[in-house]
């Protein structure tokens, strides 16, 4: 498995992501590689993926359709 160091980070980017360790019982290493591997595993977001969202909730704005959703 490889190292990453990073060089200048503030103190106060170190305080946040240690205070949001611990609120997770994780160690500062432990939680940055699972924000690291979550972010590698991330995709971006397309026109057609909010084509289909729109498409797909279209009838959202319908105030028919949501007043009877609420009823």
């Amino acid at each position: 498995m490889a190292d990453i160091l990073i060089r200048d980070v503030p103190e106060h980017v170190v305080a946040a992501l240690d205070e949001r360790a611990r609120k997770l019982g994780l160690s500062r290493s432990e939680f940055l590689r699972r924000q690291l591997s979550a972010e590698a595993q991330r995709t971006a977001v397309t026109v057609e993926d909010l084509a289909g969202f729109a498409e797909t909730f279209a009838d959202l704005a319908d105030p028919a359709v949501m007043g009877g959703a609420w009823s």
